[in-house]
């Protein structure tokens, strides 16, 4: 994972996650229902943001499913040979302090796929407390990149929402 923080130990990529909750679009996860996701199974995990043991900043959430969707009456058994995406590049958002302290324990929920490349395209706000956080977090998006998921050993594209909270990323 790649952070800018230049004194203590470095963290090493996450390549685990303490927790995944799956659920249905509707019937839960990790963040709020705004139709993104439908009658499909829906994974939710933590991204861990901090560079090293000491930091303090938070996790953001990622919630995701398969772009296309296995089709058939096997469709839910033939994901669970699915293995999430982990990060390998994040970058903390610059963010104004004067909005932090207005806005703090919000969140700015993002819109996007992610190619089998594990690169984040096609992003979208879909829940901002103010639109002036809206472009820092996508600058800092479009440098993410994960270890994309496979489903039977095989990379596949997601849809994805990822939950940015309002906090000092200090």
């Amino acid at each position: 994972m790649v952070k800018s923080h230049v004194d203590g130990i470095k963290l090493p990529a996450q390549t685990a996650y303490g927790m995944t909750v799956v659920s249905l679009a509707s019937s839960g996860g990790g963040l709020t229902d705004v139709g993104v996701f439908e009658d499909e199974k829906v994974y939710t995990v933590y991204v861990d943001m901090r560079a090293t043991p000491e930091d303090p900043a938070p996790s953001c959430t990622l919630q995701y499913a398969l772009l296309q969707p296995p089709t058939g009456a096997d469709s839910a058994s033939l994901q669970v040979g699915l293995t999430p995406p982990y990060p390998v590049k994040t970058e903390i958002p610059e963010m104004n302090a004067e909005l932090i302290r207005r806005y703090i324990r919000r969140l700015v929920i993002v819109y996007a796929t992610m190619g089998t490349d594990g690169k984040l395209q096609k992003l979208s706000v879909r829940e901002s407390p103010d639109v002036r956080f809206n472009r820092p977090i996508i600058a800092a998006l479009n440098h993410w990149s994960f270890r994309p998921a496979q489903l039977n050993s095989q990379p596949v594209a997601l849809k994805v929402l990822i939950g940015i909270p309002i906090l000092p990323f200090e």
